[in-house]
């Protein structure tokens, strides 16, 4: 399930939300469920419910009064929902992207029973509207309205400065904020990054409407201003695009750290919201540096083998030098039950083999044993170590995969600053049991959504592959496919060959449409 209209507080919500129906379901109930999962975070739906003491003891107190009828289809209610938080966002958002207030405003429009029941917090559907549309207020600092050139009494901050300072660094940060987004909706296609990117810049725009940013603009003194005169020669020329998303992170960040700074001697409260904005862009500007720094030692891999030595048709020597020889690129070893003494002892094998071929060797679960025998990194699971403990392990350079099985998980793994990720299970493995598979429509959300490497898993083999595939894959790991097979040299010719006539195909593609001319985006 995509929502590429949608901030990243927003999606989770209606992800959260789809995942407690069942079947048909009172609209009703599905409205106060809603409000429930926008309490949930920490959206600005959920900053306002707050502000009127609305409690989610509150809110399920008042779903358990509910008559279970009449019952409306899920789906049928979401496209409904998101038809009207569209049309307030498009009218009242400057970047059209539906929030999670935008979500209030329209289930409060929509459901009669839960207006009248927020009016009773005296939190009216005016109110809200009021709220999140305000126009700005008139500003000043020492009695100046900001936008006005006038002296000011003698040891107070002349407004006019003050109003060109932060119309400055407004223009800055804002311009950086594209620069960065344009990197990654065109060179990165990453969907999920350029969300984050206009969420940001979205609670940025609010925050500077608030305190009445279009009151700087005739203190703005272009032709006058000194800074242009001291322009460096580095600051004239790039040597590269990784050059200018870096360039630009620091510049939005010193933005918004100059917008923070001075925003304090006007609005404590937007300052807050300001240094948000400027820890979110750390946490994207740390994924996107893991992108862009493993990124090249994962480009080629197409093939991941995992390999439990009980799972062996044949000794693990025999499948994982053989299957190496023919396509295999990544090899996991996963061996839960080893002693580490005999663990140390088989990775160090494994590291000598995957040397030899030139691929990558991934040491499950245990960072510590990884950076004993020299594993190129450690795959993780939901419930095992988290990829900040296991970096410091590993150092800097060590490459760290995350186990997931639904979108907010993928994300998680992106801003936590995983390399790569794997997306299952897809199919019914022989591996291992679950009792619920993520299965081909996650696969196809990670692929419109997700730059990082990632690999579906789980029950994938020769027939299926294809299958795989046409959802959006171009690598993916296995495991049975090739361990248990009586020929895992021959299984593995044909798995990478697949790969890579599909991986050909896509090439070719790409450069008939670029041989096309680019297309007319907005």
């Amino acid at each position: 399930m995509a929502f590429l209209h949608l901030t990243a507080a927003a999606e989770r919500t209606l992800i959260r939300l789809k995942g407690e129906v069942t079947g048909d379901v009172s609209p009703v109930t599905l409205s106060f469920r809603l409000l429930s999962n926008l309490l949930d975070d920490e959206g600005h739906a959920a900053e306002l419910l707050r502000s009127v003491s609305i409690s989610e003891a509150t809110l399920q107190s008042r779903i358990e009064q509910i008559a279970a009828v009449p019952t409306v289809n899920y789906m049928e209610w979401q496209r409904a929902l998101l038809r009207r938080a569209d049309a307030f966002a498009i009218e009242h958002a400057e970047d059209g992207i539906t929030g999670t207030e935008h979500l209030l405003l329209a289930v409060v429009n929509n459901e009669p029973v839960v207006a009248e029941w927020l009016n009773g917090f005296e939190l009216y559907f005016e109110e809200i509207l009021r709220k999140f549309t305000s126009p700005s207020p008139n500003l000043s600092v020492a009695g100046v309205e900001i936008g006005q050139i006038r002296p000011v009494e003698q040891g107070a901050m002349d407004a006019a400065a003050l109003a060109r300072i932060m119309d400055a660094s407004a223009n800055r940060c804002r311009e950086g904020l594209r620069v960065v987004e344009d990197y990654v909706r065109f060179h990165l296609d990453d969907a999920t990054l350029q969300r984050e990117l206009k969420q940001i810049r979205h609670r940025l725009t609010q925050a500077l409407r608030h305190i009445g940013q279009e009151r700087w603009v005739p203190s703005r003194d272009s032709l006058g201003d000194v800074g242009p005169l001291g322009t460096l020669a580095t600051e004239r020329s790039r040597e590269s695009l990784v050059d200018v998303i870096r360039a630009n992170f620091k510049r939005i960040e010193e933005s918004l750290r100059s917008l923070e700074e001075y925003g304090k001697l006007i609005d404590s409260e937007v300052a807050s919201s300001i240094s948000e904005c400027r820890y979110k862009i750390y946490t994207v500007e740390k994924a996107m540096e893991t992108i862009l720094s493993n990124r090249h030692r994962l480009e080629k891999c197409r093939l991941y083998l995992l390999v439990t030595a009980a799972n062996c048709r044949y000794s693990p020597e025999i499948v994982i030098r053989n299957s190496l020889e023919k396509g295999v690129d990544v090899v996991q070893i996963r061996e839960k039950d080893m002693s580490v003494r005999d663990l140390m002892r088989y990775g160090k094998q494994v590291r000598e083999w995957t040397n030899q071929a030139g691929a990558l060797f991934i040491m499950n679960d245990r960072a510590d044993v990884a950076a004993a025998v020299g594993a190129d990194g450690v795959h993780l699971g939901q419930d095992d170590l988290d990829v900040v403990s296991a970096r410091r392990l590993l150092g800097g350079t060590g490459i760290i995969g995350v186990s997931t099985h639904e979108p907010e998980q993928a994300r998680q793994a992106l801003f936590d600053g995983a390399d790569y990720f794997g997306v299952g299970p897809v199919f019914q493995s022989r591996t291992k049991v679950f009792s619920e598979f993520a299965g081909l429509d996650y696969v196809q959300h990670v692929s419109l959504n997700f730059s990082l490497p990632w690999f579906p898993i789980g029950g994938i083999h020769q027939g299926n592959l294809k299958s795989v595939l046409q959802a959006g894959a171009t690598r993916v790991a296995v495991s049975s496919a090739i361990c248990q097979d009586p020929d895992p040299r021959g299984v593995t010719a044909d798995l990478a060959g697949q790969l890579r006539a599909h991986a050909e195909f896509q090439a070719f593609l790409r450069k008939v449409n670029e041989e096309r001319g680019p297309l007319q985006q907005n």
